[in-house]
């Protein structure tokens, strides 16, 4: 199984697509919301506490944390920084695509 499947499997069936699809339309937002110390960067432990904001925790916030992290972080630094999360929504968005697609909800 790929890293993208155990990922689409982390999400939970019963998820509100229609809440994280608003709260994700500013990209800036986000950023802002996680990045506390207003240091310019945001780390996997940042982008999983926003996944348990949306209902998404214990080990399925680990793993699609995780996979949305590597996603993110084009130049692989360990930090995902402001143009870094302007896909997010994007990468989000395709996995609860994908299980929809495959009879998840």
């Amino acid at each position: 199984m790929s890293f993208e499947q155990d990922a689409i499997n982390a999400i939970p069936s019963n998820i509100d697509i229609n809440n994280i699809s608003d709260r994700l339309n500013d990209p800036t937002q986000i950023f802002n919301m996680l990045d506390k110390n207003n240091d310019g960067q945001i780390t996997k432990e940042d982008l999983k506490l926003l996944l348990e904001q949306f209902g998404i925790n214990g080990m399925a916030a680990n793993i699609l944390s995780k996979y949305i992290f590597q996603q993110l972080d084009s130049n692989n630094n360990g930090i995902i920084e402001t143009n870094d999360l302007a896909n997010a929504g994007n990468i989000l968005w395709s996995l609860l695509q994908k299980k929809q697609n495959s009879g998840g909800y």
